[in-house]
């Protein structure tokens, strides 16, 4: 192993620590409204670009990544979720062409892969060794 038992563990339980499940979710709902009104300032502009309707679904996810801190790709599924629904509310509301409601799982893709935080080395290792069992944070360190 790279790093010692002791730094890996110390390094998942500052993971586990800094994530917060329940505030990404009221983060994401918070910044639904103002991803949305996103479409109606490209509206104003005068046509959306393809690139201009990844913006909103960024927004959602760049929100759950500061706000939330989650790491694991089951927190990060809600906020695919809300970020294909800001794509498909955008788009209604704007009445546009109905090729572009089919940009929804991208949408999907753009907000869960954004929103997730940016793993040091050691959290990488941690991460694997808790899932293959040779660290185990519940017993005390030395």
């Amino acid at each position: 192993m790279r790093f010692s038992e002791k730094e890996m563990i110390s390094a998942l339980i500052e993971l586990k620590e800094n994530e917060k499940t329940c505030l990404w979710l009221l983060c994401c709902i918070f910044f639904f409204d103002p991803a949305v009104s996103m479409y109606f300032l490209f509206a104003e502009i005068g046509g959306a670009l393809f690139i201009m309707l990844a913006i909103p679904p960024a927004v959602v996810g760049f929100a759950a990544r500061f706000v939330g801190r989650s790491y694991k790709l089951k927190h990060r599924l809600p906020v695919g979720c809300l970020g294909a629904l800001v794509h498909l509310v955008g788009c209604y509301l704007l009445s546009f062409n109905p090729f572009i409601y089919l940009m929804a799982p991208v949408a999907f893709v753009i907000s869960a892969s954004v929103a997730k935080v940016k793993l040091e080395r050691v959290h990488i290792w941690a991460l694997d060794q808790e899932e293959l069992g040779k660290i185990n944070t519940n017993k005390p360190l030395n």
